[in-house]
C-alpha cells in the first residue's frame, strides 16, 4: 500500500513553459483537457500535483515516463489514472489499484493518491 500527497501553488506553474510541452510531462490529450479547463493555469496545477503525488505513494518504478500516468476524468469529472507502457505492465503484475483525490482552495492545488492491492478474484 501507498499513500501520496501533493500541494501545488498554482501560481508557481505559470512560467513553466516546459509543462506544455506534449509527451514530455503530460499527454497531448491531457495538454488538451487542460486548455478546455474554465481555469486552464488551475487544471495544469493540477495535473501536476496528482502526478507528484502518485510518483510518491508508488514504490520504485524503473523505466517509466511522466506520459505513462495521464491523468483522465469520468463522466462526473472524477480524476483517475490511466497507465501505459513500463508504469502499465508494473501496475497489472504487481495487482494494484490507484484512487486519486483532488483539490482546489486559496490558490493551491492538494492531491493524495492511495494505492493499494486489488482484491484477489
Amino acid at each position: 500500500m501507498g499513500l501520496g500527497h501533493d500541494l501545488q501553488s498554482i501560481t508557481e506553474l505559470e512560467a513553466a513553459r516546459a509543462l506544455r510541452e506534449p509527451d514530455v510531462f503530460f499527454t497531448a490529450a491531457e495538454l488538451a483537457h487542460f486548455e478546455r479547463a474554465a481555469n486552464p493555469e488551475q487544471s495544469l496545477a493540477a495535473g501536476f500535483s496528482a502526478k507528484e503525488a502518485l510518483f510518491k505513494a508508488l514504490p520504485a518504478v524503473d523505466g517509466w515516463f511522466w506520459t505513462d500516468a495521464e491523468l483522465v476524468h469520468d463522466a462526473r469529472h472524477a480524476p483517475r489514472f490511466r497507465f501505459h507502457g513500463t508504469l502499465a505492465a508494473h501496475v497489472a503484475r504487481e495487482g494494484l489499484q490507484v484512487a486519486v483525490s483532488l483539490s482546489h482552495s486559496g490558490g493551491f492545488v492538494s492531491t493524495v493518491v492511495l494505492v493499494t492491492r486489488a482484491p484477489s478474484p
